[in-house]
């Protein structure tokens, strides 16, 4: 699989990615082209997750619970296209550009 760098605009393999900072949200990779720190958008992501659980949980307790066909199904609907959307956003972002003299091609 390989991922696309914001900055260079090269692909990446993510296997050969060895610059990494962070953890969780806030995690960083590097670009072996040119050097450039990338990382997602920590919002987004939050929402996306958020957005996916939210529509598990609401579909195993519409699944669990009898009568709340009405309330369930429209958080289902809403949770999914939050989680859509969300997703076609969260990009990798240049999170810090690398200096003029450090570019290695």
């Amino acid at each position: 699989m390989a991922l696309q760098c914001a900055h260079c605009h090269k692909p990446m393999s993510i296997s050969k990615i060895s610059g990494t900072r962070g953890k969780g949200f806030s995690s960083h990779i590097q670009c072996y082209h040119c050097q450039a720190w990338l990382g997602r958008h920590r919002y987004l992501t939050m929402l996306k997750i958020l957005g996916f659980y939210t529509a598990v949980g609401a579909g195993l307790t519409g699944y669990f619970v009898a009568g709340l066909a009405n309330i369930i199904t429209p958080v289902i609907m809403l949770s999914l296209i939050l989680t859509g959307v969300t997703h076609l956003m969260d990009h990798l972002l240049v999170i810090e550009v690398p200096e003029e003299g450090s570019q290695t091609n």
